[in-house]
């Protein structure tokens, strides 16, 4: 598509997002609401984010203009921390980590279930791709060097009897084709003899054309039929990539590649427009503001009878000087790059933030908090409002008639370069300043033999001032490692591993779509397994992806994932690390057996592990088995120590800060066998993954079969996924694969793929069994989300059932 298509559908874009932070800022000075009036508000707000966020990452992805893409990235950005936030709100509105969407809403904005589902911004992996495919060939390197080869698949030995049985077979197959070929000549001969004396009827001819008329319309009924189920959608289209997708992908990658020249232009203009900018105007600059702060310091000494203190840097120097004595002596440079007055709006906001993310607000009134909520101060709203009104003054309605290819603009880069240039030598001057004055005061005191204290700077008081960093400083005991050694080393005894390249769309499931109206009629929605993907995205991807939104977002250290075996736990955790480009620490019980011995080798483990895992940002650490740590009977058959970790867990999860993007994640199949109170400490969220319901096997078994071109009005759907219940994803991917062999990917043409065939191999695998599914949902109303959830719940029948007694009387 042509520039012009990505920069109306940026105005286009900004016009919607001064909408939806209207009614954002709307619902926020509201103040504290009912609950239930509350919901509705902030789920159609999220839908809105969502729609906003899809639209930003396509022009994002294509825009050329680098300077317009600065902007687009900051309000890529706040949107993707904007989205954050509403969730956790909805989160605490709810008392559930579940939020569905209001079919009101979806109506509203003319959107489907799928399409608010958030998307994953393609500039994470995008930006870091030299960086993510140095560090897998690194990985793989190390490997390489100590010996590990992939796993080759293994030959195939034959026994005698089985290699007979096969030439018998082949052999008897030959045979048939010859005979088969012999008797055929036979019968051309015989009928080429019989046309010869004339003795072929008329009527013979007759019916074959008959036969073969009826063939070709049957054919080409069925051709008609199935042209126009694939027009209205009833039919799935051959799983092929049309020549229009194949050209639409390098056009965009053709983009991708002007971006990149467009960005090194801009990087290079940068750096030589400002070091031209200083040749010419730095001297006369210095000369100007010297000469405007000695004359102010002239006219302030002659009206007060003393020498004026010049501020520190950090407190705005000589600028903000002369903002507050109200003089009307700045300069005309100094006009054109005023200081913010926002300062302590911002820094109170940040407080309410941190203050809400420590968890230390004061705590409601008991029917307040049941009833009405007030949503959190955030910290992204205000960007989005600046970022879109700094988008409109300068590029809305910005004419790129002489910029046709999208070029750097310099009169911008000159503005920019010199608000620098003049802020940097303002600070050269007013240092000169204060030592001069100093000398000054000194002298002045000396002739009025004025005995005192000497002069302080006090800019050394402002700098002295100030809140003190309270993050306690770990003692490094690898300081004099490089992180090439660190990473090497953990790389070679197997903390760090390469992981498949998985998307998180690949783990297939549909929504709840009914889960909403029955929270209103006070019942509990089971959740699918679209639901689990997108808590994925909201509470593990997201935040990772972005440093900006990962500082500023509510944070998430720790996340627990829980599900039977094959439902898809491992492939989650390799789709964060694929989607976010982060690295696999794994913690797992039976990985560091015998790695790092003795108490020391574990400090050094955790030191090297919490490390690295900051060095090489974004990271996951993973922990299968997150349950055995915290198990109170060890099997004696366990020999892999499994609560070597125990009390060094919490530490490592609180030792992860909000500037870390870093993660850690447990998987668990049985997390009931566990102490609870423990396991509940570690683990700020818990995802338990539910029973695939009817709609996610089906579209499962649709997209699966479709990939594999098994897919034929043959084959069952419906029967084949009622028969398919009880059984994890995995194990149906697990059972299509050993039916689809590559003989009957042959046969597919000829013979059509039944339900019959994947029942029978589906009748020889483990189902999860009903006594798992109850002891998984009794484990899951345990949990501490959901155990507040239902007190809050009898609180509130409670309350209306005494409303009801009191309406009675």
């Amino acid at each position: 598509m042509a520039n012009k298509t990505y920069n109306d559908l940026m105005v286009e874009t900004s016009e919607l997002l001064g909408e939806a932070t209207q009614a954002d800022e709307a619902v926020f000075e509201g103040g504290a609401a009912e609950r239930v009036a509350l919901q509705p508000l902030l789920s159609e707000l999220r839908i809105r984010y969502t729609v906003l966020l899809a639209k930003l990452d396509s022009v994002y992805d294509q825009l050329l203009q680098p300077q317009k893409r600065l902007i687009v990235k900051r309000l890529l950005e706040a949107c993707l921390g904007r989205l954050i936030e509403i969730k956790h709100d909805l989160v605490e509105i709810q008392m559930s980590d579940f939020t569905f969407d209001d079919d009101e809403s979806l109506q509203k904005l003319q959107v489907t279930p799928f399409e608010a589902e958030p998307c994953i911004p393609q500039f994470f992996i995008r930006e870091r791709e030299e960086e993510i495919q140095s560090r897998r060939q690194f990985i793989i390197d190390t490997l390489t060097k100590l010996g590990y080869e992939p796993p080759k698949p293994e030959p195939l030995v034959l026994t005698e009897q089985q290699a007979v049985l096969i030439i018998q077979s082949h052999e008897r197959a030959r045979q048939g084709r010859l005979r088969g070929q012999f008797m055929k000549e036979i019968r051309l001969l015989k009928e080429k003899g019989r046309d010869q004396k004339g003795e072929m009827s008329s009527s013979a001819a007759t019916a074959i054309q008959r036969v073969w008329r009826g063939f070709i319309a049957r054919r080409a009924t069925k051709k008609r039929k199935q042209e126009e189920q694939l027009l209205i959608g009833m039919e799935l289209p051959p799983y092929y990539e049309s020549e229009k997708i194949k050209k639409a992908e390098e056009v965009k990658e053709y983009r991708r590649k002007l971006q990149k020249e467009r960005a090194e232009e801009y990087n290079i203009a940068l750096d030589t427009i400002e070091e031209q900018l200083r040749t010419q105007h730095g001297a006369r600059i210095n000369e100007q503001i010297g000469d405007e702060l000695r004359r102010w310091i002239t006219e302030y000494y002659e009206r007060t009878d003393r020498l004026p203190e010049i501020p520190s840097e950090e407190s705005g120097g000589s600028r903000a000087m002369y903002s507050r004595q109200g003089t009307g002596m700045e300069s005309e440079l100094s006009k054109s790059s005023p200081v913010s007055s926002g300062g302590s709006k911002r820094s109170k906001d940040s407080k309410d933030k941190k203050s809400s993310k420590n968890g230390d607000a004061k705590p409601k009134e008991e029917g307040e908090d049941l009833i009405t909520y007030k949503c959190t101060a955030s910290a992204f709203l205000q960007d989005i409002v600046n970022a879109n009104e700094e988008f409109e003054d300068i590029w809305k309605f910005k004419e790129d008639i002489d910029n046709t290819h999208e070029r750097y603009y310099k009169d911008m880069i000159e503005r920019e370069k010199m608000v620098k240039i003049e802020q940097e030598i303002r600070n050269v001057v007013d240092e000169m300043m204060r030592n001069e004055l100093e000398l000054l005061q000194a002298a002045y005191d000396k002739d009025k033999a004025v005995k005192g204290k000497k002069s302080k700077k006090p800019q050394k008081k402002v700098r002295r001032g100030g809140k003190k960093n309270k993050k306690k400083k770990e003692k490094d005991l690898t300081p004099d490692r490089t992180t090439e050694s660190l990473f090497e080393e953990l790389v070679s005894n197997g903390i760090i591993k390469p992981y498949p390249l998985v998307k998180i769309d690949d783990y297939i499931g549909e929504k709840c779509y009914l889960g909403n109206e029955m929270r209103k009629k006070c019942e509990d929605p089971t959740p699918c397994l679209g639901d689990i993907r997108q808590l994925i995205k909201e509470y593990c991807i997201l935040p990772l992806g972005s440093e900006h939104v990962r500082t500023n977002a509510p944070l998430v250290r720790s996340v627990l994932i829980s599900g039977p075996s094959g439902s898809g736990k491992k492939m989650l955790v390799h789709a964060i690390c694929s989607e976010a480009g982060a690295m696999l620490f794994d913690l797992t019980p039976a990985n560091i057996v015998g790695k790092y011995p003795g108490k020391t080798g574990l400090i050094m483990l955790i030191h090297l592990v919490m490390k690295v895992s900051r060095l090489l940002q974004p990271s996951v650490i993973w922990m299968d088995e997150a349950d055995k740590p915290f198990v109170k009977k060890i099997p004696k058959t366990d020999k892999t120590d499994p609560k070597r970790l125990k009390k060094d867990l919490v530490k490592i999860i609180k030792g992860i800060y909000p500037e870390d993007r870093v993660l850690f994640v447990g998987t668990s199949k049985t997390p009931w066998d566990a102490e609870q109170k423990l396991l509940f400490q570690c683990y700020n969220k818990v995802i338990q993954i539910p029973r695939a319901d009817y709609g996610s096997i089906s579209l499962m078994w649709r997209t699966r079969l479709h990939k594999a071109g098994a897919l034929s009005p043959r084959l069952d759907l419906s029967c084949l996924s009622r028969v398919s219940d009880s059984y994890t994803l995995g194990t149906l991917l697990q059972a299509l694969n050993a039916v689809l062999t590559t003989k009957r990917r042959l046969q597919l043409r000829v013979r059509a793929l039944t339900a019959q065939e994947i029942a029978i191999q589906l009748s020889s695998m483990e189902p999860v069994y009903a006594e798992q599914d109850a002891a998984a949902e009794t484990w899951w109303y345990k949990t501490p989300m959901e155990k507040k959830r239902q007190k809050i719940l009898q609180q509130i029948q409670e309350m209306a059932m005494a409303a009801e007694e009191n309406g009675a009387k």
